[in-house]
């Protein structure tokens, strides 16, 4: 039987390397809909949005250039980040959601390891895993930039 969570908080956050240094940011305006039950999690169903404006790095001139211009995510008119599962599986430290992750209108399949961790009517979904920018046209030839981003999902729910 799934089950459904109600998002309460979330911290939807990121790195790259910029010339050698670690770079982080965030987003906010998580929307999600959770459906799952650690018994049953192949009956599972896992998606959210994030904003794309909401883009944050601690640096005002780097997060408008990420929200506007072409080479990053263009918010104006891609506004939403989405990751919709398409299967969800049982692993040997928690599970693996087979994912689609979609930015600027370009939809790219990721896998992604999470764990869940419950107590009562609360609950904790947490992940990470690592994306190739050039997949989904960001960044474009940014000089020092690395390939590699990694994305740290964490979720905390209530029982609907």
């Amino acid at each position: 039987m799934g089950q459904t969570w109600q998002p309460v908080s979330s911290g939807i956050g990121f790195s790259v390397k910029m010339l050698g240094v670690t770079v982080e940011g965030s987003f906010r305006g998580l929307a999600a809909n959770l459906k799952f039950n650690p018994e049953t999690p192949t009956a599972g169903s896992l998606s959210a949005t994030v904003d794309a404006a909401t883009v944050d790095t601690d640096n005002a001139l780097r997060n408008r250039h990420l929200r506007e211009k072409e080479d990053f995510f263009e918010a104006a008119n891609y506004p939403k980040i989405s990751l919709k599962s398409t299967k969800i599986e049982k692993a040997a430290n928690g599970y693996i959601g087979h994912f689609d992750l979609t930015i600027k209108s370009i939809t790219k399949s990721v896998k992604v390891p999470f764990t869940f961790s419950q107590t009562d009517n609360k609950a904790t979904f947490t992940g990470t895993f690592m994306i190739n920018r050039r997949d989904w046209a960001l960044g474009g030839n940014t000089f020092g930039m690395s390939n590699e981003v990694t994305i740290r999902l964490t979720v905390n729910a209530i029982l609907k």
